[in-house]
This record gives C-alpha cells, structure tokens and sequence, in this order.
C-alpha cells in the first residue's frame, strides 16, 4: 500500500539478493519488468553489505556471464538513465579497513574519484582514505603509548571534511537528547534490562559426554592433515609451491591458520548445539574418507603404471574423471598427488579419523531428551509464556526471539520445541534461517517476511495487509543472523542467545530488533547462554583462534598490508583484548554500539550535533549575536564528571587575511580551536574540534547565568581585567602549539602522494600576530 500516493511519489521495496536475480518476483514485484535506471532516489538500508566491490562472475574466456550486487546497483540503477541519488544507512560501514568506506562512498559519485574535489577540495577518495588507513595503521602500531589526539593530530583535513559533509551520525543517546518530544510522541525506548547469564554444565544430562572445557583441550590437540596438504610436499618439490605465496603469506602459513579456524569452528558449533557439533564431526570425517579414497586411486594407478613418469601425465586427458581428480588436490593452489609423500598422509588422515569418531559417536547418543541446554531453553520460554509480562496497551505479551549463529541449530530447536510449544504451550512457533533448512512455522506462509509480519505484526502493521491473517500470531520464533539487521520485531520483549557471537556488535545488533523506539514493553530482557562459568578461559582460547581466523581473511583478500604477519597478528590481538572487555560487560548491561570503539569512531569526525545546537541558538539569539565584540569570554567550572576537563582555557581565535589552501590543513578554516590547561599543557588543539565543543556544550549548554563566585574570583586574580600575564602566556603557548601542529599536518599533507601541495609561506601561521581572538571560555 502505498501512502505517498496523493503525493505522486511511487516507490520500490527490494532485498540486496535481488540485484543478484535476472528474474522471478520479489514478493509480488515481477523483477523482469523493473526499470533499473528510472529512479530518483536509491536508499540503501545496511549499506556495509556493499563494502567490497566484488566483481562479477566470468567464465574461462574472461566473459562477465553475471554481475555482482555492486555492479549491478552501482552500473545499472546509480550510472545508467536518469540522474539517481543515493543514501545510505548502517551502523557499521566500516569492518576493519576503510576501503570498506570509499566503496560505499563511491555509489554517492558514481564510481568518480574526483567527484568532490570542486566542492570539499578533495582531489581523491581513494587517496584520502588510503593515506588515512596508512596513518591508523602507524598509530596502532604503537601499543604502549597511544593516545587517541596523536591519531587525530596526524589525520588529513580532507578526511575530517569528507566525513562532516556526508555523515549524518544518529545514536540511542543523540536521539534521546535532542529529540525528545518526537522520541515521546513515537512511544520512546523501552528499559533495558539487566541481562540474563546462563551457563550449562553436562551437555548431557546422562553425564556421557565430555564438557565443553575437556573437548576444547582434545581438540587443540587435533592436527587435521586434511586441510594441511602443504605439510607433506616432499623435498625436491617444495620450491615450487613457495611460489603460491600470497602477500606476506606462504601457503603453510595459511594452512596453519586454517587450521586454527577449523579448531574454532569445532568449538562454535558445539557451544551453539551438541546436534551442529555432530554435523560438523560427520562432515570432517566424510571429508577425510573421500580424500582417502582419492589418494588410495592415485595409489592403485601408480602400481598399475610401473613404469609411467606420473609427473608427465596430462590429466585433463584422462578419460577416468574419478582418476582426474586422484592426480591432484587443492582449489587455490593445485598440488600434484605425485608431489606429495601420500603414505605419510594416509597414515596422519586415519589418525585424525579416529580422533574425530568417538566424539561424533557421543554427540548423536544426546538425543533432545538427553539436551541439558535444550532443557534450559525450554524452561526460560515456558515462563515467558505461562507468566507474560503485560504491555503498555494492557495486553500480555508471551513473545520469546531466539537467536543462533546456525542453521543447523536453528531447525534442531523447530523440530525439537514444535510438537512441545504447539500442544503443551498453546503457542505458534516460525524458524527463519539464511541456511539449506529455509523457513518453517505452524502459522500463516513460510514466506520470510510473512513469518516475521505474524510474530511482529504491530511493528510491521499487519493490520494494513488484507492478504495476511489477522486472528492468531506468532509466539515463538527462532532465528540466524540473517534477521539481526533491518527488521522490526518489537513487538517482543525476550530475546534469548542461545549461542554467544564473539563479535559484541552482532550481539547488540541483535537484541538491537527489540530494543527499538515504539516498543510497546516497558524493558526488553536480554538472556545470554555462555558455553561455560569460566568467562577469562573462554576468551583467552578465543583470542588465541579468532586472530588466526582474521589472518587467513586478509590474506585471501590479497590486499596491501604493510605489516608482516606478525605484526597484524599483535594488532588484531590487541584490539580483541578490547573486544573481550565489551564482551564480558554483556554479562552484566547492555551496551550501545557507539560503545564498542576502542579509540576513534566514524562520527568523531561529524560536527552535525553542534550545527543543531548552533542553528537553534542562532534563531533565537540573532541579533544579540550580530551586536556582539569579538573578544568576549565567559568563566565556568570544570564538571567533576568528566575527568579529562580541568582548569584552563579554551580559545577561539581567527586567522588573519588570506587563509587559501589552509583548508588542507584546518577542517575549520580560518577558525582555531585550543584547550589549554592551567599548567600550559595543551590538551586539544584544531585537530580535535569535536572534543572541544563538547566541552562547550558540557560546561555552557542551557547556562543562562553567570557563576557569580567564579567571575569576582577571575576580576580578583586579573586585578579586574589589567593583569592579564597568566592568560597571555597560555595564549602565547597555546598559539605556539597551533603552529607546531599545523607545521606537522602541513608537511605530513605535502609527502602523502601526488595530492600534496605546501602552502605558502605568507599564508602559514607562526606567532600570535597571525591570529585574531574571536572568544574565549576560562575553566576556573
């Protein structure tokens, strides 16, 4: 239904998969008959999944036979037909490179590098945030003395500018302090909860199977030669595979670290369900039994041709496909079998084998009625639903969203609690899986969206859709994460981890579906389901397998590092540590994501909070603003909230005439911030302008006298206003601190590629004379 109607304004509702369809429907949108070129206007909501601009699929000629979803948005809808504009909507655009950013980016130009350079004076997206990425890596580098402002210091002006003219940055806490009569009128957030920790120690209630402590030390043990082929290249051969080097990488190194992630898959799957934990084991073993039975063919063809040179065979000539595929192994890399010392590896395959069956045998006995953790999850959805807690609107709410990482977790938990929720419960249960087990409820369509309009329907106003049934509902519904982004479900208020992800962000993207404005439940409940008590051991096995898992990611995507292996290790490593922290405060609240950056997050870079601020005042103080001589100041206290701010002054100074070029340098141009404690050290400079208006705005916001005590004490100490030694002198410093920043950001400007220009001499700033003192703040 569209409500734009008398507005004359159509409009399109698609998935991100359906840029990968040639045809079909989208829901009841015939995609054959879409005018991919005809639109205005493009909002793509979770843009980060267009992060990498993956190209297309082509065949041996080199032929695009399907394009990409990047391709596909980005050359048919933004680059072909009428004008388009594009916004874009997520709260994580950036992974862990800010390449990530410039792809996103470039659906705002078109793919064109230089799009802003007439408007923001940037000459190169990619430039710019390369030479950005380059300069946090550097920093990072630095683990024993990093400091956020030395970061800030060394970042381009171009990086700030690029991000304050395109970023509009929106959090719980930002909605909630300039939005409040809209935020009450829309029902507000609801209450968080303190969350739920629940920990299960048997995974079998018959006490036969190991703990999750016992397995993780077996499987650490586990060499897994299946995924180790490089391991038994012998001698004379192994020169030629150090040529499958990639990056920094040699392809042992990357085997080692496959390995490690294999390990951790074990562990994940076993902490998600003891049921994908036995998948997984039968999956490796049926690997294993394969690759044996490859190389016992390579075997029985090499005993049959005694006198044949294997290494000259040509295999694609082979008729025998079954033969083909004995002579050779790998995908990336092809290691011929003739190269490899294959009676070694059998023997290490039947070892691994072995070690792997008795744990797979014990996980198929522990049937659903033998699940101690299925037994828990049973009794926290029974007590939801026998004692619902009440909504805003009078009514009893019994819904319960169960997330897992798994598909195969998610229709173990349907086809265990179905028969049990419907009869004995008395309530509707859906799954939604982005796996081969699709989607399954006993109410309404199977449909995805159908499912989620019957367990939401409020929040996704059922009520206007004739075609969905209105009587009954969904109470019960498991998920993956292919819902923990963009949907509204609520309607709930009990969403229960039935698997810890050990990314926090997926976590508070998850309870993010409920914990959402127009909740009609006073709290939301968060549960979390922990693999074991001891919380430090988890993490620590954690931060040993999870920086692997990153290594193998960055060296399959073949991209520039600048590190060596074992530097990008310490530098995962140490941002996990402060991952972990996030991750154990979980235990105990809820955290927003702005919470979950360990140094500098993208809206740091946004002065968008301020323009508001400025933009009321302005309207209400116009006059008395035109009126006003520069050089007024105004004195206040220091907030014993916030530690970092303590006696000193904040300048606002103005560089004196012609300033052009310096916008390379000063995102604020000709305008210099400084904050300058009373013992001269400078504590933010022009880098940092958003730290300083804060401070502003944290010591004169809605200050509508002046602190009476603290002016008569400054009139006291300035012999009322004709001493006035102590504060030129933290000008001078202060002033002398500017030039030495700008002097660094000038050259840094000048030697990060072709871009860079100097500035000339007479327009540089250097002593106080080039300046002007708008105002200024004293901290007394």
């Amino acid at each position: 239904m569209n409500q734009f109607l008398k507005d004359r304004f159509a409009y399109t509702v698609l998935s991100h998969t359906d840029l990968s369809r040639d045809g079909g429907k989208s829901g009841d949108i015939n995609l054959e008959t879409i005018n991919w070129s005809n639109y205005d206007l493009v909002v793509i909501d979770e843009s980060h999944n267009f992060r990498n601009n993956t190209p297309g699929k082509k065949d041996e000629d080199g032929n695009l036979i399907r394009k990409s979803r990047y391709q596909r948005l980005m050359e048919d809808v933004i680059q072909s037909g009428i004008k388009t504009k594009v916004l874009l909507l997520s709260a994580t655009p950036v992974n862990n490179n800010l390449k990530d950013l410039r792809n996103q980016i470039y659906f705002l130009t078109e793919g064109q590098d230089d799009a802003f350079l007439k408007s923001l004076g940037i000459d190169s997206l990619q430039r710019t945030l390369a030479d950005a990425q380059r300069i946090f890596t550097d920093w990072a580098k630095q683990q024993n003395n990093r400091r956020t402002r030395d970061l800030l210091e060394r970042l381009s002006s171009a990086f700030f500018k690029l991000l304050d003219e395109l970023t509009i940055a929106r959090s719980r806490k930002h909605i909630e302090q300039y939005y409040p009569d809209s935020l009450k009128e829309l029902g507000g957030f609801p209450k968080r909860s303190k969350p739920i920790s629940v920990y299960i120690k048997d995974i079998d209630l018959q006490g036969r199977f190991m703990s999750y402590d016992e397995l993780n030390e077996e499987i650490s043990e586990y060499q897994l030669s299946l995924f180790n082929p490089s391991k038994y290249v012998l001698p004379e051969y192994v020169s030629q595979y150090e040529e499958g080097r990639v990056c920094q990488f040699t392809q042992s190194d990357r085997e080692h670290y496959l390995i490690g992630m294999m390990k951790v898959n074990f562990l994940k799957r076993l902490e998600s369900s003891v049921h994908a934990f036995g998948i997984t084991l039968e999956r490796t073993i049926e690997k294993i039994d394969r690759l044996k039975k490859r190389i016992k063919r390579f075997q029985e063809f090499r005993a049959e041709n005694p006198d044949m040179d294997i290494e000259e065979v040509d295999i694609e000539a082979l008729e025998d496909e079954e033969l083909q595929e004995a002579m050779q192994v790998g995908k990336k890399l092809i290691f011929k079998m003739a190269h490899l010392d294959i009676e070694r590896w059998l023997k290490d395959l039947q070892r691994d084998r072995e070690q792997l069956e008795l744990p797979h045998l014990y996980a198929k006995d522990v049937t659903t009625d033998r699940d101690a953790k299925l037994k828990k999850l049973k009794k926290l959805i029974a007590k939801k639903v026998q004692q619902p807690t009440i909504d805003k609107k009078g009514r009893p709410n019994r819904k319960v969203l169960v997330f897992t990482a798994f598909a195969d977790t998610a229709k173990y938990l349907y086809d265990a609690l179905e028969k049990w929720a419907t009869e004995e419960l008395g309530i509707h249960i859906g799954m939604v899986s982005g796996g081969t087990s699709g989607n399954k409820t006993t109410f309404g369509r199977t449909e995805f969206s159908n499912i989620l309009t019957n367990f939401s329907p409020n929040s996704k106003k059922r009520h206007l859709m004739k075609t969905m049934p209105q009587d009954e509902e969904i109470d019960l519904l498991i998920g993956t994460d292919c819902i923990s982004e963009g949907q509204n479900l609520q309607d709930c208020d009990y969403l229960i981890n039935y698997d810890i992800h050990w990314n926090p962000v997926r976590i508070i993207q998850r309870f993010g579906r409920i914990d959402r404005i127009g909740n009609n439940n006073d709290s939301v409940q968060l549960v979390n389901f922990w693999p074991t008590p001891d919380l430090n051991r988890y993490i620590k096995l954690k931060n040993r397998v999870e920086a692997r898992m990153a290594l193998v990611d960055i060296a399959a995507t073949q991209g520039d590092n600048l590190l060596e292996p074992e530097g990008i290790q310490e530098l995962l490593e140490d941002d996990l540590k402060y991952r972990d922290q996030q991750l154990l405060k979980l235990k105990d609240e809820v955290l927003d994501l702005e919470d979950f950056n360990e140094s500098v997050a993208l809206n740091e870079f946004t002065l968008d909070d301020f323009r508001i601020d400025l933009m009321n005042y302005i309207e209400s103080n116009r006059k008395t603003l035109e009126d006003a001589p520069f050089g007024l100041y105004a004195v206040v206290p220091p907030d014993p909230k916030y530690q970092m701010i303590t006696k000193g002054v904040v300048f606002c100074l103005r560089q004196k005439g012609d300033s052009e070029g310096n916008e390379k340098i000063n995102p604020l141009q000709p305008y210099f911030l400084v904050y300058i404690r009373e013992d001269g050290e400078v504590r933010f400079t022009f880098a940092q302008p958003k730290q300083i208006l804060e401070m502003y705005r944290v010591l004169c916001a809605d200050v509508k006298k002046p602190y009476e005590e603290l002016c008569n004490l400054f009139d006291q100490q300035t012999s009322n206003g004709t001493d006035m030694t102590l504060y030129n002198d933290l000008l001078q410093k202060a002033v002398k601190s500017l030039s030495r920043i700008y002097q660094k950001r000038a050259v840094g400007n000048l030697i990060s590629g072709r871009g860079g220009k100097l500035v000339k001499q007479q327009e540089q700033i250097r002593n106080i004379t080039d300046f002007e003192l708008i105002t200024w703040l004293v901290i007394q």
